[in-house]
């Protein structure tokens, strides 16, 4: 898990600094609105619903993908006690259970984590969809 430290570090810092940026360009924007307000009159803003940010769904996408990574370890675990029996100590005479545990074993790992976070990512899409477009009840007409 050492290799993944390295680009997990650089994801965190540059998200932070995505934001802290983004924060400052943002307040820029709404400063620039406010101004152009003022200079307009005649228009009808009832529609537009300035206070949301277009991500409802960002607490069901989370709690998905949060959701495939934990069967993505589950599974990856199970089969790795599968393929190894159980046994994770290390013998020195046993060079392929060895290579095993340190190659395969991770590529077991994040293949599996990858999988379900992907289905659980399409699944997350789909009730997306259904909660925007429920089915509506069509009434006979006689």
């Amino acid at each position: 898990m050492e290799w993944i430290m390295i680009p997990l570090n650089f994801a965190i810092v540059f998200g932070c600094i995505y934001k802290v940026i983004e924060l400052f360009v943002r307040k820029r924007e709404r400063l620039m609105l406010i101004s152009k307000l003022t200079e307009i009159s005649n228009v009808d803003f009832k529609g537009i619903n300035l206070y949301s940010s277009g991500n409802k769904y960002t607490a069901l996408r989370i709690g998905w993908l949060m959701l495939g990574v934990g069967l993505g370890f589950l599974v990856g675990f199970i089969i790795n006690i599968i393929a190894t029996g159980g046994d994770y100590s290390f013998h020195a005479h046993d060079d392929e259970m060895y290579l095993y545990n340190n190659r395969i074993g991770g590529i077991v790992y994040v293949a599996c984590i990858c999988i379900f976070g992907g289905i659980c990512l399409l699944m997350s899409y789909r009730a997306e969809r259904k909660a925007e477009h429920p089915k509506e009840k069509k009434e006979e007409e006689f």
